[in-house]
């Protein structure tokens, strides 16, 4: 989530005319247009809608596995495997749509036929109409008895402006970097190591320094997600026990600001880079809690601030092997008394899981970040317990759970 001490996290980044992939030698892969800027978050002072129960998620996620298995079993197997092995196709047909603003286009004028978007967006027409006839056979779009498109459910949470930023994520995924990592998965699966560093010659980090626009975007993909989050984290654990509380490396304020506003007896602070701190003003702002949130720049690599009774980290660990987790962790607990809390909001991968979304972001980590990973339970309490913290309490969620641990002498 957000910037990871004095520099922004990234899993991969957006292709723009400006790719620079010469640095690593691929100059294979097309150049595209640039991206325009990120279209401002339609915040309000009003919280966020609850998260639906728990049961209910499950639920859903059962119904959907179940028939997904069912009409896999009925299908010829070498089917199934055509269709899989060109899903990278399918990344980059949403891909192109999305940056070529597609769906807000049809949003705007829908329905249109091909030669309509195509004109548009200065786009080839023929080209255009083979794309979206593609996808309106998977369910993104749908194609009229007379060829003409227009949006669905789904391709319409692909139109800019979004508050929870699957434009920016479609964006991400199907970016020439992340693209190009996955594709040397094969020598990842040899060497457990990142794919990223290999392939473009720099980590994540050097890489996001070079192109602060992908820094920017990958900021609102983080602040999406935690829309997504955060009112589960906010009714789950019982901050009503908590009076002063620090969001270590929390961006623009996303989940300090959910929390603070649904847990009046709370008061925030929001510890991160100092440009990140400063564009957290707005947002916080928008909120309505501006007042009751204080920005104190920091690193967690270095010191974060003292004299909170309890602190919250989400979506750090996970990005991190065990040895940089520690050393985080260890800076966090060297502000804290005995007793006082961290609060930790990861989701849970056990070894054996058969949860869809857990399994394939670990592996985005696994590809992208140093060694990161999504952890089972068992495993965070042996990285907190090393840093003296011990796991009181655990909170299940089916996207993401928390855990309470204080810390002991």
């Amino acid at each position: 989530m957000g910037i990871r001490g004095a520099r922004p996290v990234v899993w991969f980044r957006s292709m723009d005319s400006a790719i620079e992939l010469s640095e690593a030698g691929l100059t294979t892969i097309p150049h595209y247009r640039p991206l325009p800027a990120p279209s401002s978050l339609p915040f309000s002072s009003a919280r966020f809608p609850d998260a639906p129960p728990a049961f209910v998620i499950r639920l859903v996620l059962g119904i959907r596995r179940f028939f997904r298995d069912l009409a896999d079993r009925l299908t010829p197997p070498e089917i199934i495997v055509f269709e899989r092995a060109t899903g990278i196709a399918e990344t980059a047909l949403i891909g192109a749509v999305t940056r070529h603003a597609i769906p807000d286009l049809l949003e705007e004028r829908g329905p249109l036929d091909a030669s309509t978007i195509a004109a548009a967006r200065g786009l080839d027409a023929d080209a255009v109409h083979r794309t979206l006839r593609a996808l309106a056979v998977t369910g993104l779009f749908t194609m009229l008895d007379d060829g003409r498109f227009e949006n669905n459910r789904v391709s319409r949470v692909l139109c800019s402006g979004r508050v929870l930023r699957s434009r920016e994520w479609a964006l991400y995924f199907s970016s020439g970097s992340n693209a190009a990592a996955w594709l040397d998965y094969s020598r990842t699966l040899e060497t457990g190591k990142s794919a990223f560093t290999r392939v473009h010659g720099m980590d994540v980090w050097q890489w996001f320094d070079r192109h602060p626009d992908e820094r920017e975007m990958f900021a609102h993909c983080m602040t999406g997600l935690t829309v997504m989050d955060a009112p589960a984290i906010a009714s789950l654990y019982p901050f009503g026990e908590v009076k002063r509380l620090c969001d270590v490396g929390g961006g623009r304020g996303t989940l300090i600001g959910e929390i603070v506003k649904r847990h009046p007896n709370v008061t925030g602070v929001l510890c991160d880079a100092p440009g990140v701190i400063e564009s957290a003003r707005d947002l916080l702002t928008a909120r309505g809690v501006a007042d009751r949130v204080e920005l104190v720049p920091g690193n967690f690599f270095e010191q974060v601030p003292t004299g909170c009774d309890a602190y919250i980290m989400k979506n750090i660990l996970h990005d991190w092997d065990d040895a940089t987790c520690k050393k985080i962790l260890g800076v966090v607990r060297s502000s804290m008394e005995p007793g006082q809390r961290l609060v930790i909001c990861e989701t849970l991968v056990e070894r054996n899981s058969r949860d869809p979304l857990g399994t394939r972001a670990d592996l985005q980590m696994m590809v992208a970040c140093d060694q990161g990973r999504e952890r089972s339970e068992a495993e965070l309490r042996a990285l907190l317990g090393a840093c003296r913290l011990k796991v009181t309490r655990v909170f299940p969620f089916p996207t993401v759970s928390v855990l309470e641990a204080r810390a002991v002498p």
